[in-house]
């Protein structure tokens, strides 16, 4: 016996007897946490170094998959919704983060929702299937938990009090992205700024966040001996300090391992949400010619939860996610190492980082405590982040790659992991005994450095078109990428504003595959698309139905797609440093994911070796004493058998 089928034996019989199942009366509670983008060579790296005490922790106590296998495409919507609800895309619902609307007769191809969102999933996840059963259940930022109404309405239907199930997100309501404030923003300071004492020179800003307006005075405080801007002063409202409804004063101070100089928590208003964002003050001349003043996102908090526990929550979270790598990869933390710069950058976005975790520390177990919930769920999207910002560096396969640069840049994305693991312990302190801890992701990062614009070499194959206003002109396009999902969909005449026969299908099918396989990167004459696959031939990964692809496909190595309009194919990145995707084949190295867990029901030094997304939900679900989700089709990892 060779291949995979052997593998597949030796698998099964390596798993017997690593897990128990609760047994009556005994039920354990359980916190689910997921780090967004930790792929498992990175973290099997940071664990040979020493970095991930938590983490190393959980697997010398309990179970350490070899590598779990990501959904196709390895994409956060879609993964989750596997890990969630132990099947794939057909049972699921969630294609990807973009999820085409059915049905089709009244949806043309480009049509979609989030599937990020709880409207477009047809699975149920693990979170409402310990609801169903009578527990108690909070989910923080899960993937498919917003709106919650869909979820409470299950639990209306079956009888089960609403109030089984919390959820709580902010990704979904944001009030203001984070900025980073330059000197251009300040000009002369104007009359009104009474209550505090200055030097000349001052110079002001007027920002508008959300529907509340800020006034920032920066001055030089006499009670330093030193001349020049010394101080930020930040009032809400007005800068008349009688009439402000808050105020707070910042010195500047460089970026520091651990959060340090942010401002306390103002509260922003649009319309009848609210949220709060944060100050840090990075950098001030004496001159006021440089400034650097970092402002963090807002995102109001929304879900299902009584309004007095949101209260609640919102006192001990104040903010809610934001690493900082959007005002990075812009440059406006100033030039990174893949620009040529000092570190000062990344010094920076991981303090910001630092603070973020720290505020997530804090809403976490604050959760615990308050409301001691039989389940937690808790997301969170840092080491995404810092993964697209700089596995381009870090990757060793990806074109133009350079040893000593990934040498400077790895301590910086190391940090963030430990970041996460410091959190992760913070967790597992806080949690009761007999508490089930279990760390899952959804994939990895692969570095790139080119795009592949698939539309273009549709175009160029003349399969598809552009209309004036450059969309996709659905009266001449037979077949289109219309998501950044490697799927191709045929725009068959069973859309609305189809065109393609069913006689047809097969044809244009052919062509696609054909052009695919034929393109070129023009800069060295490789294939730029190494793989293409109708759904049937690959049925391993759960791609079927009315919401599948008509074509699946990979890239080459250091490419990634762009579904927008260009006039050539290929093209280098628009960073220099190139960056960090996902969303390939889930057998690449780069997506593999990981999973570890430990506590009651899990023996110690438990090895299932390479596991599925799908597999983890049934799995808990056993060890909990749950039925597996209802759509289910992943294995328990503690029986022999495939359910």
């Amino acid at each position: 016996m060779s291949g995979r089928s052997g593998r597949a034996l030796g698998w099964a019989a390596l798993v017997v007897g690593l897990l128990a199942p609760a047994l009556a009366g005994e039920a354990p509670r359980a916190i689910v946490v997921s780090w967004d983008g930790a792929g498992d060579e990175v973290v099997d790296r940071l664990l040979a170094e020493g970095r991930l005490p938590a983490v190393a922790a959980l697997a010398e106590r309990g179970l350490a998959a070899s590598w779990v296998r990501s959904s196709f495409p390895s994409k956060t919507a879609a993964a989750h919704a596997a890990i969630w609800t132990g099947t794939w895309a057909a049972g699921s619902g969630i294609t990807a983060n973009e999820v085409p609307l059915l049905p089709r007769a009244e949806h043309t191809l480009l049509d979609f929702q989030s599937g990020f969102s709880s409207l477009a999933a047809t699975g149920e996840p693990l979170f409402l299937t310990a609801a169903l059963a009578g527990r108690r259940v909070v989910a923080l930022s899960a993937t498919q938990s917003i709106p919650a109404t869909p979820l409470r309405e299950r639990l209306r239907r079956r009888g089960v009090a609403e109030d089984r199930l919390t959820v709580v997100g902010g990704f979904e309501s944001p009030l203001a992205s984070a900025k980073a404030i330059d000197a251009a923003a300040f000009g002369p300071a104007r009359p009104g700024w009474n209550g505090v004492a200055h030097r000349q020179g001052a110079r002001e800003a007027v920002l508008r966040v959300a529907g509340t307006t800020f006034h920032l005075l920066l001055y030089d405080d006499p009670a330093d001996p030193v001349r020049g801007l010394d101080r930020l002063l930040v009032r809400v409202g007005s800068r008349d300090r009688r009439r402000a409804s808050a105020e707070a004063v910042l010195a500047a101070h460089p970026a520091g391992a651990e959060p340090a100089a942010w401002s306390p928590p103002f509260c922003v208003v649009d319309g009848s949400r609210h949220a709060n964002t944060f100050f840090r003050l990075f950098d001030l001349a004496p001159d006021g010619s440089r400034v650097l003043l970092y402002r963090r996102a807002a995102y109001a908090l929304s879900g299902a939860i009584a309004p007095a526990d949101l209260a609640a929550y919102e006192k001990a979270y104040p903010g809610f996610q934001d690493s900082g790598f959007a005002a990075y990869a812009r440059g406006d933390l100033g030039a990174t190492l893949g620009d040529g710069g000092s570190g000062e950058a990344e010094r920076r976005v991981l303090e910001i980082v630092a603070f973020d975790v720290q505020l997530l520390t804090a809403g976490a177990t604050f959760a615990l405590r308050a409301w001691q919930p039989d389940l937690l769920f808790h997301y969170a999207l840092e080491a995404d982040d810092a993964g697209h910002a700089w596995m381009g560096m870090l990757d060793s396969r990806a074109p133009g790659y350079d040893a000593a640069l990934a040498e400077r840049v790895w301590p910086f994305y190391a940090r963030v992991f430990e970041l996460l693991d410091r959190w992760l312990g913070a967790l597992v302190a806080a949690a009761p005994p007999e508490t089930i801890v279990a760390l899952v992701s959804d994939h990895g990062h692969a570095g790139v450095r080119r795009w592949v614009y698939v539309n273009r070499i549709l175009e160029e194959a003349g399969l598809l078109a552009w209309d004036a206003a450059g969309r996709v002109d659905l009266a001449r396009t037979a077949v289109a990428a219309p998501f950044s999902d490697f799927q191709l969909r045929v725009n068959g005449t069973e859309r609305h504003g189809g065109i393609v026969s069913p006689e047809d299908r097969a044809a244009v099918l052919r062509r696609a595959t054909a052009a695919l396989l034929a393109a070129r990167d023009p800069e060295n004459g490789a294939a730029v698309v190494r793989l293409v696959a109708r759904p049937e031939e690959v049925p391993a990964y759960g791609i079927a139905g009315p919401l599948a692809g008509d074509l699946l496909f990979d890239l080459a190595p250091g490419y990634y797609l762009r579904t927008g309009r260009s006039g050539v194919a290929v093209t280098p990145s628009d960073r220099a440093d190139g960056g960090g995707e996902h969303g390939f084949w889930p057998e690449r190295r780069e997506m593999q994911a990981i999973f570890y867990a430990a506590g009651p029901g899990i023996a110690a030094g438990a090895r299932p070796g390479e596991i599925r997304a799908i597999d983890i939900a049934p799995t808990l679900a056993y060890l909990l004493g749950l039925p597996a989700p209802a759509q289910a089709t992943g294995r328990v990892l503690g029986e022999a058998g495939a359910r």
